[in-house]
């Protein structure tokens, strides 16, 4: 195979590397030497795709990998504590309080929304037009409507992680009418 034989410059050009890398990876075993000086070819580019493929299969493995896996923990130990910063100063808030939160908000508004026919039905028979029973209804709803948004929501977190309803078993919602039930369903059959 001598006649197949090349320099290094030449496989360098062949195979879009320097010649310095082609010299290396001779140490490394990858590239075939002939003689000194001398490699050879066929030999040089089975092993040189050889060795991009085996690059390929392992990924970013080695020391470059560290560098990045390194970066990547710095980052995520810079992200935490910039979270835990915002936490201290109340600019954010744990995700199960939050859900707990709109869970209240929401069995509020369902509530006041399922009381709505009950309360509205008698009125609306009495009233003589569709024009007068759309501004009843339109009057209702943004009576439900603007008490929602003037609810308070107060979310106490519990020692065991839990939030929503503190230890005395009370809602953390404000603003509930004391005339209504658990459901806001009129209390003693009253309709509000």
């Amino acid at each position: 195979m001598a006649e197949n034989a090349q320099s290094a410059e030449v496989l360098a050009k062949l195979l879009d590397i320097t010649e310095r890398r082609v010299r290396q990876l001779s140490a490394e075993g990858i590239i075939p030497k002939v003689s000194r000086g001398r490699y050879e070819m066929v030999g040089a580019v089975r092993g040189y795709i050889r060795y991009l493929r085996d690059l390929n299969l392992q990924g970013d493995v080695g020391p470059a990998d560290y560098a990045t896996q390194r970066a990547r923990l710095v980052k995520a130990r810079a992200d935490l504590a910039e979270m835990e910063a915002s936490e201290m100063r109340g600019d954010l808030l744990p995700a199960p309080d939050v859900t707990a939160a709109w869970t209240e908000i929401v069995a509020l508004m369902r509530a006041r929304l399922l009381v709505l026919p009950d309360k509205l039905a008698p009125v609306v028979h009495e009233t003589t037009s569709i024009n007068q029973a759309k501004d009843v209804i339109k009057r209702a709803v943004f009576e439900v409507l603007t008490e929602i948004s003037e609810t308070e929501v107060k979310i106490t977190p519990r020692s065991d992680g839990d939030a929503g309803v503190d230890e005395g078993g009370t809602d953390d919602l404000q603003g509930r009418d004391p005339s209504t039930g658990p459901d806001d369903q009129p209390v003693g059959g009253q309709v509000p």
